[in-house]
């Protein structure tokens, strides 16, 4: 088979031409598999992540609030170190209160419906219980208390606040 010289040349220009162009298939494709590749590992670790919910959550306060956007709770750390929880009624009131105190003092509150503590269940700093029953205008009526290394002692009191009767 002879082939003239520019035949020959022809020929050679043509193979390097698609040479050329086999070159930039390849590097299309590979970029192309490298792209895929990645793509696959990231949705298979997607996958594999935990879709549990985590363990903690770190606030200073909570606040649960109602459909209606009033606040039904609270729980949360005050500036002085207190930490405690609160809960409202309907209307948004202060109904139950738990706290602890920056002393470690803890203590539960009940409040009506116009927002006045009416009995309160305390221990204080030296562990001493206490508890106490107010009247509707917020004045102790009633303290059933039990001082350390003392006698308990229940006492019940007048409208002004002083003392009406007690024990011992």
């Amino acid at each position: 088979m002879k082939q003239s010289g520019g035949e020959l040349i022809e020929r050679i220009t043509r193979l390097e031409h698609q040479q050329d162009e086999l070159r930039r298939a390849n590097r299309r494709l590979r970029l192309m598999t490298a792209a895929l590749m990645l793509f696959t590992g990231a949705v298979v670790l997607m996958g594999q992540t935990s879709t549990l919910p985590g363990r903690s959550v770190e606030a200073q306060q909570f606040v649960l609030r109602g459909s209606d956007g009033k606040v039904r709770g609270a729980m949360g750390i005050a500036d002085d170190g207190t930490v405690g929880i609160n809960l409202n009624d309907l209307k948004g009131q202060s109904r139950i209160t738990v706290d602890l105190a920056a002393d470690g003092s803890p203590g539960f509150d009940l409040y009506d419906q116009s927002g006045k503590m009416r009995a309160t269940l305390a221990l204080g700093p030296a562990g001493t219980p206490g508890l106490g029953f107010y009247d509707p205008t917020g004045k102790l009526r009633t303290s059933l208390d039990v001082p350390a290394h003392e006698t308990p002692g229940l006492a019940f009191y007048h409208r002004d606040g002083k003392p009406a009767w007690g024990v011992p």
